[in-house]
């Protein structure tokens, strides 16, 4: 669970130049909500690359432990107000 910690805040620091540590510790911001995030935000980086669709959920599947499914969802569903 700590490496996997360590893999969101990494990856919140490099897309958003901050240090998410202490959010996580105050409980102002939780590990799932903070990779949801994180795939969101990688899924839009990597489309402007030009990669298919189906081969970025794959990898972001790979890389973070969430189904295709779920990134599909977090992709695609529009956010309620």
């Amino acid at each position: 669970m700590e490496e996997s910690r360590d893999l969101i805040l990494g990856e919140i620091k490099e897309l958003a130049g901050i240090d998410a540590g202490q959010l996580l510790e105050m409980g102002l911001l939780t590990t799932d909500h903070a990779k949801k995030w994180v795939v969101k935000k990688r899924y839009f980086q990597m489309a402007k690359t030009g990669r298919t669709y189906t081969d970025i959920k794959n990898e972001l599947s790979d890389c973070f432990g969430m189904s295709v499914s779920t990134i599909e969802k977090l992709v695609y569903r529009r956010q309620r107000a």
